[in-house]
């Protein structure tokens, strides 16, 4: 079952190395990306510099519009718009 999505979820371009080395539990969401699980960004910024490492992101503001009922479908194609429009590839292959 795919994850819900909902404000201040984390997404992460899973890798073996990364998720090692902090110690992530994640969950698939679609294509590379996972959903980071039991961690708030805070959590994760201290776990980084736990690890030595710095994190630094600062993002432009992307939209999309869809209409009809809020619902996970809906969600779901609407963030693999903003990722297509950051240049990201989202597989179709979650569920």
């Amino acid at each position: 079952m795919t994850p819900t999505l909902k404000v201040g979820t984390i997404l992460i371009e899973e890798g073996p190395r990364i998720t090692q080395l902090l110690g992530l539990e994640s969950e698939p969401w679609s294509g590379n990306w996972s959903v980071v699980k039991a961690l708030d960004g805070f959590a994760l910024d201290r776990k980084i510099r736990t690890a030595g490492w710095n994190f630094f992101f600062m993002a432009a503001e992307v939209k999309v519009m869809f209409f009809g009922a809020l619902g996970t479908k809906k969600i779901h194609n609407a963030l693999k718009r903003i990722l297509a429009k950051v240049g990201i590839k989202a597989s179709t292959a979650s569920k």
